[in-house]
């Protein structure tokens, strides 16, 4: 139950959103260390099939209550990067960009002379590229895209951008109505409640929003239904399989309960893709130390309450600067390539059986006597 004018959390006990089952064992319990919604919260594993969720969870009644008007997605907050270094306009003379530049007080890294030292460029990208996230074009027209949890529609432009019509679904009406006022069709509710029609859409995508879902077998098997057969689903989720949780325990960044109900590792993942009828599977571990940061920040807060460097850096992962994310950069590529990232990419086709032939009725030979 929330404290003081905030709505009662009403959270109720539920059997394994993967097997079914209804044996578990308390894995940790903990608070809401992000957004204090109150009480305590307790994440079990299924003594079945070893997934790890939360449990008792949010009534379906108050989901859109754990999510208070400062969460960062649906508030608009992005974490702070640089502009890709400009690549050097074919139609443009040197001398007339340099010029562009210094009027527009472009900074220093941006410059001309900078931009010429061998191997800046290359460098900067392979330090800068996350892998968080998956942007296809498309040259097929009138592809079309959903977005589940698209928030205030920031990935919905960018698909837009790359040739797509994109659509989305998003579960708080607030968030919604920023990027329907921005011209998108948005759903407000879940992906099953929207009813959209089978083999419609060319590719869906899901940031960080599986993990929020009180039934993702459920979500697969719609994801599946909607897309058309070779169709494209891309999302992430946070990885429990990495070192992460394990060394921070009840301080780590994305338990973030109430909100998140499921936690998935790859093997989980490959598994319920497998049974919701995706192949052509690839996971991605995140070039991404933002888990460390906050999960930094929440053990140090356990500690001295009042700590202004415990909230700076909770608060990191929402604002970090372009110079910090270069500087982690190295530490993060090499827990992505030791498959210890702590948050994970998954690309997967959707497969759809092909159509029954027709039975035919074929005369059968009859038995001698």
């Amino acid at each position: 139950m929330t404290q003081g004018d905030e709505p009662e959390i009403v959270l109720e006990e539920i059997a394994c959103p993967i097997c079914r089952s209804r044996r578990h064992r308390r894995y940790l319990e903990t608070t809401d260390p992000l957004h204090g919604v109150g009480g305590k919260f307790q994440i079990v594993r299924c003594r079945d099939c070893q997934h790890i969720f939360m449990n008792p969870v949010p009534t379906a009644e108050c989901l859109a209550a754990c999510y208070p008007t400062a969460y960062g997605p649906h508030a608009g907050r992005t974490v702070e990067t640089s502009l890709p270094l400009p690549e050097k306009l074919p139609t443009q003379p040197e001398a007339e960009q340099s010029d562009q530049l210094k009027t527009a007080d472009a900074p220093w890294y941006l410059s001309s002379s900078f931009r010429r030292i061998p191997g800046i460029r290359k460098l900067y990208y392979w330090l800068s590229n996350t892998r968080s996230d998956y942007l296809p074009t498309t040259t097929k027209e009138n592809a079309r895209a959903i977005e589940l949890g698209c928030a205030t529609g920031s990935f919905l432009a960018k698909l837009a951008d790359a040739g797509w019509k994109a659509e989305g679904v998003e579960l708080v009406e607030s968030a919604a109505s920023v990027a329907q006022r921005n011209g998108f069709p948005v759903h407000v509710g879940t992906l099953q409640s929207a009813k959209h029609p089978a083999d419609t859409y060319d590719a869906a995508f899901a940031w960080m929003v599986i993990e929020h879902l009180p039934d993702p077998t459920s979500a697969f098997c719609e994801f599946h239904r909607i897309l058309k057969h070779g169709g494209l689903l891309a999302f992430s989720v946070p990885n429990v399989s990495c070192w992460e949780p394990f060394f921070f325990g009840r301080s780590w960044y994305v338990w973030e309960v109430p909100r998140h109900l499921q936690y998935f590792g790859p093997r989980s993942l490959r598994k319920l893709l497998t049974e919701s009828g995706f192949d052509d599977i690839k996971i991605v571990h995140q070039r991404n130390i933002l888990n460390v940061i906050g999960s930094l920040g929440i053990a140090l807060r356990r500690l001295r309450r009042k700590s202004k460097l415990a909230e700076r850096l909770i608060d990191c992962p929402n604002r970090l600067s372009m110079w910090w994310q270069l500087l982690l950069a190295p530490a993060a590529i090499f827990l992505a390539m030791m498959r210890q990232g702590g948050r994970l990419t998954i690309i997967a086709r959707c497969n759809k059986p092909p159509a029954k032939p027709l039975t035919q009725n074929v005369e059968q030979p009859s038995e001698s006597v």
